[in-house]
């Protein structure tokens, strides 16, 4: 070995051993440094892709998130989704008649309402992974007041209740979340996750003696039953969220 090989070997050796202090020195400054308690943040802007296409949806409304700050490196929150308010509406439906129209009413409660436990671990500078569980909330459709308009206008006896159960989903994720101006945060997060499908619970309700046996919607619905959703599905989830801490 000759000495520009040397000079350069320790020339090298002295660089990266700079490089080192200087990452050591500044991971050090980043643990000391004091991370506010409280996060708030709501999260207005997010994407979503699920494996299963027959599946419905979680909402993805803007929500809400509050975390508290065990740790400097350790957050314990909750995120809570108002989900879509309840609706009614009436509207054309199919016949099965010819000459009359035929009309329902439809209507379903609070939609996609959720609430999930939030854990997040800041493991360098502001990156940090999280593990997540949540449930969405039950929720309930119904038709009822059917109206047959031609010769004259007849009420229909019958209504169908569907019930949704609460579905269950689990995620981890990996986020960056920054501190400016003291008290403003932004941030950015990718999950992953899996969620359960509801059990779906149709109660009819209906006069035999008006419709001489079975009505024509109940008949319909038993010889072409819905494609019922999977038993679950894996899905993935990158939102843009912003806030305040304190």
């Amino acid at each position: 070995m000759n000495t520009k090989q040397i000079i350069k070997l320790i020339t090298l050796f002295f660089i990266i051993n700079n490089l080192v202090e200087e990452i050591y020195s500044q991971e050090i400054t980043n643990q000391n440094k004091e991370r506010k308690k409280v996060h708030i943040y709501i999260m207005p802007y997010s994407l979503s892709r699920y494996d299963e296409t027959q599946f419905r949806r979680r909402s993805e409304d803007i929500n809400i998130s509050i975390l508290y700050g065990i740790t400097n490196r350790f957050f314990l929150g909750f995120t809570y989704n108002f989900g879509e308010n309840s609706k009614s509406y009436n509207r054309f439906v199919p016949s099965a008649y010819s000459g009359y129209m035929q009309t329902g009413e439809f209507s379903r409660s609070r939609y996609g309402e959720y609430f999930m436990i939030r854990s997040q671990y800041f493991f360098y500078e502001n990156f940090y992974a999280s593990l997540n569980i949540g449930v969405e909330k039950s929720f309930t459709t119904e038709q009822k007041n059917f109206i047959y308009i031609g010769r004259n206008i007849e009420v229909q006896p019958y209504s169908k209740i569907t019930t949704y159960s609460d579905r269950y989903f689990s995620t981890l994720g990996i986020g960056y979340r920054k501190e400016f101006f003291e008290n403003f945060l932004i941030g950015t997060e990718f999950e992953f996750g899996t969620m359960n499908s509801s059990k779906v619970r149709n109660h009819y309700t209906f006069d035999p003696g008006y419709f001489n046996g079975l009505p024509h919607k109940y008949r319909m619905e038993l010889n072409f039953p819905q494609e019922p959703d999977r038993k679950e599905s894996k899905f993935s989830y990158i939102s843009i969220y912003a806030g305040i801490g304190f």
